[in-house]
């Protein structure tokens, strides 16, 4: 009986030892996931290429923490001493280019950044600022509803534990006035040997009965002590595994959280370049649409000067025949005259001669004419072609059907041709009029 109240006392023991202890690994503080040192990789590019030589600086609390410049892939590795989990601002910069400013980022183990910055175009903000957001704070509060719940239920394990100390202890006072109930009752059974052996063997085979039976009333304590402690130890180790499960799936929700920030914010970048790239093709419109008309009056000054050209060509035309014709009747009055008879002879021999040679210089010059008018109309017929792409891309810029970059190569093109057209006006109209002087024409 001794033996037992003893293993009773242990099972006891076993029990507030436990308590303590799941008391004690479920009393945990959460904090802000500060780490001892971390690398911050952070990405620059400009219209979708890496860019070199931009500054990236992460700033807290006003104080830079950590910087460095990209390298030819547009990649900067920054590395951070005692992070303490806190938000920070990521500043680039570049000359030249829009400064963009990352305000309330959370760093990790993981960190990777993408920044697309512009160069800087006429009426563009010297900075763009972009507001992260984060539930930092958010998590840390239900972490911390957790581990305080986790310390709560820690407490009622221990106090559950006391209770079942006490009714142990009880059951041990219980068991103390059975054993001398037991053992009163083992001397009278004893007395009543020496009075009657009979009866003596037969007490003594029902005690090595009771004997037997209080071994097997043990051997299921202990049984049940030790699966009752093996639960306990079960309940801990899963009450541990479930808190690292817990803490596990916390820092994966953090991390997932920063990625879907962070594509959320190369979004927003991507339009933003697109809201640039879009307006730098309408300047380019205006500015294509500012030359065509440019094109359109100086080719209706031209054809006024033609015009003007052409009238004044037929008023001399008109006064040289006046002339011809007075000459003509002067020429007839001196023909009358039989003294001038001979005279006019002979200057019409060589008026005869001079209007031949005037003939063939005429006929030599609208040969040359005709020439330049091949070349003429060849020229026309290129800057007509040149007219009709410079139109396709005109309507594809307008469409919005060609990227910005694209569109200038094509218009460099064209100016190119164009200028190559203008020479080569410049140069027939130059062959023009040094024929016309040649022959002296007007």
């Amino acid at each position: 009986m001794k033996k037992n109240i003893f293993i009773l006392a242990a099972f006891i023991a076993t029990l507030t030892t436990q308590a303590n202890t799941t008391f004690t690994q479920n009393n945990i503080n959460t904090s802000v996931n500060e780490v001892a040192k971390l690398s911050v990789n952070v990405l620059v590019t400009n219209n979708g290429t890496p860019l070199a030589g931009a500054i990236v600086s992460i700033v807290q609390n006003s104080k830079e923490i950590g910087g460095a410049i990209t390298n030819a892939k547009g990649i900067v590795n920054i590395d951070l001493e005692n992070y303490d989990g806190k938000t920070v601002i990521i500043n680039t910069t570049k000359t030249g280019y829009q400064t963009i400013i990352l305000n309330g980022a959370l760093l990790n183990e993981k960190s990777k950044f993408t920044v697309a910055i512009q160069k800087m175009m006429a009426n563009m903000p010297t900075s763009k600022t972009i507001e992260v957001e984060n539930n930092i704070a958010e998590l840390i509060t239900n972490s911390e509803n957790k581990v305080n719940d986790a310390n709560n239920k820690a407490e009622e394990y221990k106090q559950q534990a006391e209770e079942e100390k006490k009714k142990a202890e009880d059951a041990v006072a219980n068991s103390a006035e059975e054993t001398d109930k037991y053992k009163k009752q083992a001397e009278d059974k004893a007395k009543q040997a020496q009075e009657d052996t009979r009866k003596a063997k037969e007490s003594a085979e029902k005690a090595k009965e009771t004997q037997n039976q209080v071994n097997e009333a043990k051997e299921d304590r202990e049984k049940a002590a030790m699966e009752a402690k093996k639960q306990r130890e079960d309940d801990a180790k899963q009450r541990i595994e479930d808190e690292k499960k817990r803490t596990e799936e916390l820092a994966k929700l953090k991390e997932q959280q920063a990625k879907d920030k962070a594509t959320s914010e190369a979004e927003k970048m991507k339009k933003d370049a697109e809201k640039q790239a879009n307006k730098a093709e309408k300047d380019v419109q205006q500015k294509l649409k500012e030359d065509e008309k440019a094109a359109k009056e100086k080719a209706a000054t031209e054809k006024k000067k033609l015009k003007e050209e052409a009238a004044k060509a037929k008023e001399e035309k008109a006064k040289a025949k006046k002339e011809a014709k007075e000459a003509k009747a002067k020429a007839k009055e001196e023909k009358a005259k039989a003294k001038a008879a001979a005279k006019e002879k002979k200057e019409a021999e060589k008026a005869e001669k001079a209007a031949a040679k005037a003939k063939a210089t005429e006929a030599k010059f609208q040969s040359s004419v005709a020439k330049l008018d091949s070349k003429q109309s060849k020229l026309q017929s290129k800057r007509d072609k040149l007219r009709s792409i410079q139109s396709k891309l005109d309507g594809k810029i307008a469409k919005g059907k060609i990227d910005a970059t694209k569109a200038t190569e094509e218009q460099l093109k064209i100016d190119s041709k164009s200028l190559k057209l203008d020479a080569a006006q410049k140069k027939l109209d130059a062959a023009r009029e040094k024929l016309n002087r040649k022959y002296k024409k007007k």
